[in-house]
């Protein structure tokens, strides 16, 4: 079956997010990143910053309402599941990239999906970061270490898999190759036919 969409996971600061937006011109593809917080917002007539908040957070077993009969989930939960609902309908219908931490689970048993991680040293991260916002490099680094412990913590949460472990995709690049280089190597994956 020819590979219709490419979801894409990365660490914080590798440049996953820009090898996407490329790889999607190139290609072609729809491509989908806040635009599914944004549609999760729209799904449960919240605001987009309250969805945005919890979107790479766990929620607490505390969290429930266990007060009343009718149990309420913790926005976290309802924000997963708005995603996975939406991400389901997006690749359904679109030939197209997602990037979203989860995006390969929810598309697990698809044979039409390249998981992807996008990954690079900390070393590099911490550059990426301080040239993009300029901030001081250890806060830079406590950031970047706060965000992919968020990230692997959602994730594995979650899902029956474990962020960023090679068994979870078809595929994990380090950006330290280049932006180009990882992009090739996608694209080699996407237009070959099975």
């Amino acid at each position: 079956m020819k590979k219709r969409i490419i979801t894409i996971a990365r660490e914080y600061g590798s440049g996953g997010r820009g090898i996407a937006q490329k790889l999607a011109e190139e290609l072609g593809l729809v491509y989908y990143d806040n635009e599914v917080i944004h549609l999760a917002a729209l799904e449960l007539g919240v605001d987009v910053s309250v969805v945005m908040e919890v979107a790479e957070t766990k929620s607490s077993p505390f969290m429930y309402n266990t007060g009343s009969f009718h149990m309420d989930l913790p926005m976290n939960d309802k924000v997963y599941g708005a995603q996975a609902k939406i991400i389901r309908h997006l690749a359904k219908y679109d030939q197209c990239i997602i990037v979203n931490q989860c995006a390969d689970a929810f598309l697990q048993g698809r044979e039409d999906v390249i998981r992807v991680f996008i990954h690079a040293p900390l070393e590099s991260r911490i550059q990426r970061v301080q040239e993009e916002y300029g901030e001081d490099q250890e806060d830079i680094k406590k950031y970047i270490q706060k965000k992919d412990k968020q990230r692997a913590s959602y994730y594995n949460y979650y899902t029956e898999q474990r962020w960023g472990n090679v068994s979870s995709y078809d595929i994990t690049l380090n950006s330290d190759m280049g932006f180009d280089n990882v992009i090739k190597a996608i694209r080699g994956i996407f237009d070959n036919k099975d």
